[in-house]
This record gives C-alpha cells, sequence and structure tokens, in this order.
C-alpha cells in the first residue's frame, strides 16, 4: 500500500512541476505556445488558462493528500 501511494505521489509531483511551467507569467510563459498568448492579450485571461489553473488546483489537492497519507503510512 506504501509503495502504491508514494508512485501516485510521485506522479502528482511530476504532473505538478509541469503544471506550474505551462502557466503564463509576467513574460506569457509556455502557455502561450499551446495557443493561450494571442486571446489573453485582449481578454486578460483566456478559458485555457482557467481550466488549467483549475486542473492545477485539484493536482496540488491530491499531491497534499497522497502526502498526508505517506505521513500516516510511514
Amino acid at each position: 500500500m506504501f509503495y502504491l501511494v508514494a508512485f501516485f505521489h510521485i506522479v502528482f509531483c511530476v504532473a505538478l512541476v509541469g503544471m506550474i511551467l505551462l502557466h503564463s507569467g509576467k513574460g506569457g510563459g509556455l502557455s502561450s505556445t499551446f495557443g493561450g498568448g494571442m486571446g489573453g492579450t485582449f481578454s486578460g485571461t483566456t478559458i485555457m488558462e482557467k481550466n488549467l489553473t483549475r486542473l492545477t488546483l485539484i493536482v496540488v489537492g491530491l499531491f497534499t493528500l497522497t502526502g498526508i497519507v505517506l505521513f500516516f503510512l510511514g
């Protein structure tokens, strides 16, 4: 059980790093490469950026949950 939760914890960690890098910062970020750059110029934030933020928050929650489970299993 410990190894299964640890595996998912590592998967969520890598996914979280990737999603944070996709967010556009002040300089545009990597999300502009995938179509998020032009729409953000005219309307503030794009739908893609909002969905990426929601998905990032879900992965943060799962990462935190697996961290707590690992704490109690270890």
